[in-house]
This record gives C-alpha cells, structure tokens and sequence, in this order.
C-alpha cells in the first residue's frame, strides 16, 4: 500500500510542477504550449530545453490535440502520445522530488 501512495505523490507532484510551469509560460507566451516559438527556438537552446522539460508533457498533449484535429494523426498516436505524456510526467515528479530532498537536506542539515 506504501508503493502505491509513494508512486501517486511522485506522479501528482510532477503533474502539479508541470502544470504551474506550463500556465506560468502560457501567460508569459499569450498562447497555448507547443514546440514553437516563443516556447522552443533555435536561438535560446538553453531557455528552450529548460521549458520542454519541464512543461513537455503538456506540449506535446497540446500537440497531439491539433493534429488529431487536423487529421493529422489518428486515436492510437493520440494514445501514444498521451502514454509518453504520462510517463514523463511521472519522470518529471521523480527529479522534482529528488532535487527537493537534496536541497531540504543541505537546509536543514544539524
């Protein structure tokens, strides 16, 4: 039962980093989350890959959205995509995690 608390906390703990993050950069962009500009661009690498990974998950649901609407792709990529979404949620939750316990143990270490 301890494993099962344990993976939801990590998984909603990266979900709820994720989505602050990704409403943070939807206000500071004014549009919705994609792989484009002014979220992803050629000429801030470093800026570009800190927003993928912490708001991809999103980006690439947002992503996977239109181009099922468009017709793009069909429902098992959509699945894919959101399956991969999930993962790298929880992904996201286990390095927020870590990086939490690391910094509160250089805190408040007696």
């Amino acid at each position: 039962m301890v494993g099962i608390w344990l993976v939801s906390f990590v998984f909603l703990s990266g979900l709820v980093f994720s989505g602050i993050g990704g409403t943070v950069l939807e206000m500071w962009g004014g549009r919705r989350l994609a792989f484009s500009d002014p979220f992803v661009s050629r000429e801030h690498v470093v800026r570009s890959l800190w927003m993928t990974a912490v708001t991809g998950p999103f980006m690439l649901v947002n992503e996977a959205a239109s181009a099922l609407r468009e017709r793009r792709i069909g429902v098992p990529s959509l699945f894919s995509c959101v399956l991969l979404s999930l993962t790298w949620v929880f992904l996201t939750g286990i390095v927020v995690l870590d990086v939490a316990f690391f910094l509160s143990d250089l805190l408040f270490k007696a």
